[in-house]
């Protein structure tokens, strides 16, 4: 008796050890799929593992992030996942926004910092998102690959000429590799002259402001143009 009493104890000890282990696991996962959401992106085809995890601890996921002033911005049609500040009225109850609304005190501080961006940067965002639509409307692959020397093309109209081609390709060079960093496109590895155009731009350019857009950074060119006519008469 002592010891089917003895095999039955070290049998729920065992089985406790290995829920405890289990649950460490998950819990493990769940702050890998935090950190990596509070440093960037995720993407399902890039990061699969961290993907099926965010997947399936979605709502405690947004909930964690909710308590501090972040939205999860999901989209599984693009397979892409980031975080984004919430305003102070996304938290609150309606009454609360009303009695609160012009109260210093409510405005919370910003985890995530917005970025005003360059003319140039902003130019040539608005270019590749172009690009995106054309591309979505025309195919149906989902990956599109863009070159240099397109994007090049692209920006010549929006500059004033250069008697140096070298300089003005190389200012476009560093212009590439700052939209790189900010993670909307990306080099192909052994390919440098060559990106792949990621589609969480699409979070942040609406393809229906596209044409508003070029419009206005059109203006803008010119008028900076202009001003640089006047100064060098």
């Amino acid at each position: 008796m002592n010891e089917s009493n003895n095999q039955t104890k070290n049998t729920d000890d065992t089985i406790e050890s290995a829920n405890i282990v289990t649950s460490e696991i998950v819990k493990t996962q769940k702050s890998s799929v935090q950190i990596r959401l509070l440093k960037g992106a995720i993407y399902r085809q890039k990061q699969i593992d961290l993907w099926t995890w965010l997947e399936r601890d979605q709502y405690q996921i947004r909930q964690y992030f909710a308590e501090i002033g972040l939205s999860l911005i999901l989209d599984e049609a693009e397979g892409y996942a980031f975080l984004r500040q919430m305003n102070f009225e996304e938290i609150q109850e309606p009454s609360e926004q009303k009695q609160q609304a012009h109260t210093a005190e409510t405005s919370l501080p910003r985890l995530i910092n917005k970025r005003a961006l360059p003319f140039a940067q902003s130019l040539l965002l608005v270019l590749i998102r172009k690009r995106l639509a054309e591309h979505d409307s025309e195919e149906s692959s989902p990956r599109l690959i863009i070159t240099r020397d397109e994007i090049h093309q692209w920006l010549q109209p929006y500059f004033n000429a250069e008697n140096n081609e070298l300089k003005q390709q190389r200012g476009f060079n560093i212009l590439l590799n700052k939209v790189t960093e900010l993670g909307f496109i990306k080099a192909l590895k052994n390919y440098p002259d060559e990106f792949e155009i990621q589609r969480i731009i699409k979070a942040f350019i609406n393809a229906e402001h596209i044409v508003q857009q070029l419009e206005l950074l059109t203006a803008y060119a010119i008028s900076k143009a202009s001003e640089t006519a006047e100064q060098e008469d």
